[in-house]
């Protein structure tokens, strides 16, 4: 069974044309929008597109985007440590039980001390009214 591949650098020239006009759009002219920040997320965001396709070209004719390129520029000013952890394998191990000391529960609930007469209950048939219909 043949399996149909896509040319990704056909793909990623007309859909980098699509993205362009991201730019082109009209703008409101707002005074509280600084455009040149918009222009610099829309920028970012249509490089993160072009390293998506930079990912999915098997043949590696798609070039990545000089900002991913390097750690030293403005995306990744600092690197995360607990990626060379997480990416390390699982090293397992046995922990330590927990010391548990075993509960002295009173089988009897306390029913025949002095010092617990609010548990005990007292009914009367006479005066209960919840059981009268």
């Amino acid at each position: 069974m043949h399996i149909p591949e896509v040319d990704m650098w056909k793909v990623s020239q007309s859909s980098r044309i699509h993205r362009l006009s991201i730019f082109n759009c009209d703008k409101p002219g707002l005074k509280v929008l600084d455009y040149a920040a918009v222009r610099g997320v829309d920028s970012f965001y249509l490089d993160c597109q072009n390293y998506r396709d930079y990912f999915k070209d098997p043949y590696c004719r798609v070039h990545k985007p000089p900002r991913f390129s390097s750690y030293g520029g403005r995306c990744g000013v600092k690197l995360d440590t607990d990626v060379e952890l997480l990416s390390m394998p699982t090293s397992w191990g046995i922990d330590r039980q927990p010391i548990v000391y075993p509960i002295d529960y009173h089988s009897d609930m306390a029913l025949g001390r002095r010092d617990c007469d609010h548990i005990k209950a007292f009914c009367s048939r006479a005066e209960s009214l919840s059981f009268k219909r």
